[in-house]
């Protein structure tokens, strides 16, 4: 019976490890895990862009929020240096390689494994943003920087949009947050396709607008030291020139009672030597 129960728990242990995910556990999608990501794949693996393994999409559900991910991919305008980034390594229209834009994949888990119990919000936040961190190393979609991850955490009902260093000039911090808000009675209900989908839509508007424009700090920290650096030479100098002013005034009153003491002096005495 011991035994039994023993077995039973080490069971269990073994189930709930294997649904709580690492960063380096996770299906690669461009790896020879990718079978792992969604039950049915795509003719052409390098087209796949979610990557499901808990299955929590059914398959119809997996193939067109993908389908939209392709569309987007080669729907979003490519700002990579060189157009070699960009391509698809498949032929497109005319015989020549398709082009892509932005690479936006999905990520979804039922949970992720933490060594804490009852985490905050902010605590649950920075384990869903090192784990995107760590699959936009190991996927490696973006040659530029070009990749986005969004990123679906079931248990803690918990969403994630994380954009690479390109992509983040065209999807700011308060947009992600915008984005989120509007899905959240989505996420609340664990109704993952449409809310999948809206955000696919609207990270599509983002990425096909202008970049953000950016406030340098750095510059503007350098112009400030510049012109404190300008502001403080003026004064001492202002400061020196009024010592010297005032110093070369003094030395004129004085060199004038001088004379006048000397010419009082000399009229002294002439004024005796003729009496």
């Amino acid at each position: 019976m011991l035994s039994i129960l023993l077995l039973l728990l080490v069971y269990q242990v073994t189930v709930i490890l294997s649904s709580q995910w690492t960063s380096s556990q996770f299906p690669d999608l461009r790896g020879p895990s990718v079978n792992q990501c969604v039950a049915v794949l795509p003719r052409n693996k390098q087209q796949l862009y979610v990557c499901d393994p808990d299955h929590m999409l059914n398959n119809t559900q997996a193939m067109q929020l993908n389908i939209q991910l392709q569309e987007l991919a080669v729907g979003t305008p490519c700002h990579c240096q060189r157009r070699s980034q960009c391509t698809t390594g498949i032929e497109g229209s005319g015989g020549k390689e398709g082009l892509h834009g932005f690479i936006v994949s999905i990520a979804i888990v039922k949970n992720l494994y933490m060594h804490m119990h009852s985490p905050s919000d902010t605590q649950l936040t920075e384990r869903a943003e090192a784990f995107c961190r760590a699959l936009e190393g190991r996927w490696a979609l973006g040659d530029c920087g070009n990749s986005v991850i969004v990123f679906v955490w079931q248990h803690y009902k918990k969403m994630v949009i994380w954009p690479a260093r390109l992509a983040e000039k065209y999807i700011t911090m308060e947009e992600r947050k915008a984005i989120l808000t509007k899905v959240n009675d989505y996420a609340q209900t664990d109704d993952w396709f449409p809310a999948l989908s809206t955000i696919i839509k609207e990270i599509s508007n983002e990425l096909n607008g202008p970049p953000e424009p950016r406030f340098d700090t750095g510059t503007l920290s350098l112009l400030l030291s510049v012109g404190l650096a300008v502001g403080l030479t003026l004064f001492i100098t202002c400061c020196v020139c009024a010592f010297r002013c005032c110093g070369n005034v003094k030395t004129r009153e004085r060199r004038k009672s001088v004379e006048r003491a000397m010419d009082n002096l000399r009229n002294s005495v002439i004024r005796r030597g003729n009496p």
